[in-house]
């Protein structure tokens, strides 16, 4: 039986179900990178690699360390992210034929491209040698993926396709929104009697972050789930 034998409505069911693989798998890829370098950061006696640091370092200083890990973490994290984001679109705009939503949706998925290439690009350009340059591709990341996500779910609520999946997206970005704000102003503060501290919470903070985005990730597959679901009358 070839592809173009099979009814529209279970082409569309498969390619749900494939792009809920690649949603489980982005988020785990996220999850082994954040684990490996928290490992790393073990193995190295939990040291602190800068010496303003505080007794949580950046996500970013560990990846500074250990490159290799950091770079594929993030290149893999970042293709698979691009890949979700494209399977979701197919599934949940097929058959939008309005010009201004399509246009919401195409907005969600450039950002989402965006915020990938970001998340790569901050990993080749480290803390350490590139310093600069890597702090502007994070916030680019941090940006995109909220523009992203916000676009997303303005285009579902257009849609009236709201489900568990959209709702916890709106409480990421409820909840990553404030995080950034206090990410970016703890590590501004220059204050010499506690500056390790205050890069303490920044870096804590960073990590929440990541942590964060390995749940965006799989709230993808979640999304797909309760579609394949309601396609199949299950």
């Amino acid at each position: 039986m070839t592809l173009g034998t099979i009814s529209p409505s279970w082409q569309h069911a498969f390619f749900k179900v494939l792009g809920v693989f690649v949603s489980i798998v982005a988020s785990l890829a996220w999850l082994t990178t954040i684990v490996t370098l928290f490992s790393l950061w073990a193995e190295d006696d939990f040291v602190r690699y800068e010496s303003d640091d505080g007794e949580v370092v950046y996500i970013s200083n560990v990846g500074a360390r250990h490159k290799s890990v950091f770079i594929v973490g993030t290149a893999i994290t970042g293709i698979l992210f691009v890949l979700t984001l494209i399977f979701t679109k197919l599934c949940f705009d097929k058959e939008n034929r309005r010009r201004f939503k399509r246009s919401i949706s195409m907005a969600s998925i450039i950002f989402g491209i965006l915020s990938g290439i970001s998340l790569s690009l901050l990993a080749i350009l480290d803390s350490v040698n590139y310093k600069i340059a890597h702090y502007t591709f994070t916030g680019l990341f941090i940006a995109f993926t909220l523009l992203s996500a916000i676009f997303s779910i303005v285009y579902r609520f257009s849609r009236n396709e709201v489900n568990v999946a959209v709702n916890i997206r709106v409480v990421f970005v409820s909840m990553v929104t404030p995080l950034v704000i206090t990410f970016v102003v703890m590590s501004l503060i220059k204050r010499s009697d506690n500056q390790t501290q205050l890069k303490s919470v920044a870096a804590s903070i960073e990590w929440s972050i990541a942590i964060f985005f390995v749940s965006y990730l799989a709230v993808f597959a979640l999304d797909l789930l309760l579609s394949i679901n309601h396609d199949l009358n299950i």
